[in-house]
């Protein structure tokens, strides 16, 4: 049995909203949720050396951990300087960045806050749908798969998963792909869901035999490389799209991963974000 989860507080500093730092910190402490249990506070519009110096003054007395996103240079350093002094530890989202993108693009920042929001919502968007994605790959993560914005079904080597990439990376799409296997029953949430729109991948008998063989070298194996193995998987993966209520099919045959991508979108109707 594990231990009680650690306390925490951390405290977010930032001369605009903040809520940007703020959801940025929230996503990273969920990654550590089985051991701590974090309080956050968040100190927005500081303006002054002043305002910074009384935000520092409650974080020490709380023992917090410190992450600020100040745009304003002199507010920075105001922060640099006090946390030297002080037995805090603080960490700099946005500075760090900015140095280097100053460096890569030879410009100089605007240097003002509130910039951020639209790009940084966009981000946060593009960051779960991709990691919703990854986390519901090759049918794992079935507990959930109702949060899914499309569920991709097919045999196995039909490009369900670096299509899912593509779809979460170039549309904030949330995927999860679903392997049909002859033999094995599918999971019966795929029949019951009806929010996910659901699509059915199927290909050429001939183009999925030399596929499936290029990955051994070349080899035949028996049941899954051999005509009769591939043959028999298709027709059991459209029995199941026959059973599924509103399933869209795509042919994968010989088109690359962008115009499945393009075709899943379209069926759906879907649309860029």
């Amino acid at each position: 049995m594990s231990g009680a989860r650690r306390r925490v507080k951390v405290h977010v500093f930032s001369d605009a909203t903040g809520l940007t730092a703020e959801r940025v910190t929230l996503a990273a402490l969920s990654q550590f949720s089985r051991n701590i249990q974090a309080e956050v506070l968040r100190h927005a519009h500081l303006k002054t050396p002043k305002q910074i110096v009384q935000a520092l003054d409650q974080a020490e007395r709380d023992q917090a951990l410190v992450i600020y996103s100040l745009v304003a240079d002199d507010l920075r350093q105001v922060m640099h300087k006090e946390r030297l002094r002080r037995p805090l530890e603080a960490y700099d989202l946005l500075g760090p960045l900015l140095g280097r993108m100053a460096r890569r693009f030879r410009a100089s920042p605007s240097l003002h806050a509130g910039l951020l929001g639209s790009a940084a919502e966009a981000s946060m968007r593009l960051a779960a749908a991709i990691d919703f994605t990854l986390r519901h790959d090759d049918g794992a993560g079935l507990e959930d798969l109702g949060r899914a914005d499309v569920i991709i079904l097919g045999v196995s080597r039909t490009s369900k998963t670096p299509t899912s990439l593509y779809l979460s990376c170039n549309y904030d799409l949330k995927v999860a792909n679903v392997p049909l296997v002859w033999g094995m029953d599918p999971p019966s949430k795929i029949f019951t869901l009806k929010r996910p729109r659901k699509v059915g991948f199927t290909i050429s008998p001939d183009l999925l035999a030399q596929i499936r063989r290029s990955r051994y070298q070349g080899r035949v194996m028996q049941g899954y490389s051999d005509a009769g193995g591939v043959a028999r998987e298709l027709a059991y993966s459209h029995e199941i799209y026959d059973m599924l209520k509103g399933v869209k099919l795509v042919d994968v045959t010989n088109l690359p991963i962008e115009e499945v991508a393009g075709r899943v979108v379209r069926l759906l109707g879907l649309s860029r974000t």
